[in-house]
């Protein structure tokens, strides 16, 4: 998972302003029932702004970094609107005042958007599940703060989350060894309800990763002779190479954050350019 910078502006405005009358007239609906009927009514609104939150990930699923691997693309509410899992059987009610928030949307693949067994021994994806550290914390209708959740499901719209998940050679995800135990916990279960960890997107990184190292392989023949006896043509090739390294570990490409890992468990990770976090450079 990498940051996924949010650009308001390649939203149109009139498209945030639809968005934003929805939201004031659900506002308005005291009746639980009518709220519900409310939103389901307008639910095709928030696939009007799918392809411009799309852009903003290069075409990625936001939790996956999937290109056209976790079938077609939803707009997920990461909190859910209807109703919060926090455990099995145990719900709570849901963030209804967040249905037409674009804040609260992240582009997502649909098997990692819904509950499945379609690639897994085990059942992953998102569905309802929206649990919190501290249950007793969850905003309301009443009372909305949702500064004091601390969610369980990692956020790839939150800097400090982003980096939490390591990948190996065999495109498999896992937490970072050096977090707290309680916090690797934390992420191996975002990692399941995130549909992260699934044998057909493990077995794609798993074959960039070949790639990737197939690349490595050729760059260090050429890195590891001496520099003045390296021919020019040596010298072009080795430039090269590192150019198409950087490259993979881009934010434009698929499963760039395991490209990362891959670069970094060879020590090469002079060549990983964080560029996803160039907007908020210019933005300071």
């Amino acid at each position: 998972m990498i940051y996924v910078h949010r650009d308001w502006t390649k939203v149109p405005k009139e498209k945030i302003d639809a968005l934003k009358a929805l939201a004031d007239a659900l506002d308005k609906i005291d009746d639980k029932a009518e709220r519900k009927k409310y939103i389901e009514d307008n639910k095709g609104a928030w696939s009007t702004v799918r392809e411009e939150l799309l852009s903003m990930s290069h075409d990625k699923c936001w939790y996956t970094e999937a290109k056209e691997r976790v079938s077609r693309y939803h707009t997920d509410h990461y909190r859910p609107h209807g109703r919060a899992k926090q455990a099995e059987k145990s719900y709570a009610e849901g963030y209804c005042w967040l249905a037409f928030d674009i804040e609260n949307y992240r582009i997502v693949g649909m098997l990692s958007n819904t509950q499945n067994q379609e690639y897994s021994d085990e059942t992953v994806g998102k569905g309802d599940w929206f649990p919190l550290q501290n249950p007793a914390s969850r905003a309301t209708w009443d009372n909305r703060d949702l500064g004091v959740e601390t969610p369980v499901l990692l956020d790839p719209t939150d800097l400090d989350e982003v980096d939490k998940i390591l990948f190996n050679d065999n495109g498999e995800a896992a937490p970072r060894p050096e977090l707290p135990e309680a916090e690797q916990e934390r992420v191996k279960e975002a990692i399941r309800h995130l549909g992260i960890s699934q044998s057909q997107l493990n077995g794609a990184r798993r074959g960039k990763w070949r790639e990737c190292v197939r690349r490595i392989n050729k760059y260090d023949r050429f890195f590891q002779k001496p520099k003045g006896e390296r021919t020019s043509e040596e010298n072009e090739t080795l430039r090269e190479i590192a150019e198409e390294l950087v490259t993979m570990a881009l934010s434009k490409s698929e499963f760039s954050a395991a490209m990362r890992c891959c670069l970094e468990s060879r020590r090469l990770g002079r060549l990983v350019v964080r560029d996803e976090l160039i907007p908020l450079q210019l933005e300071a």
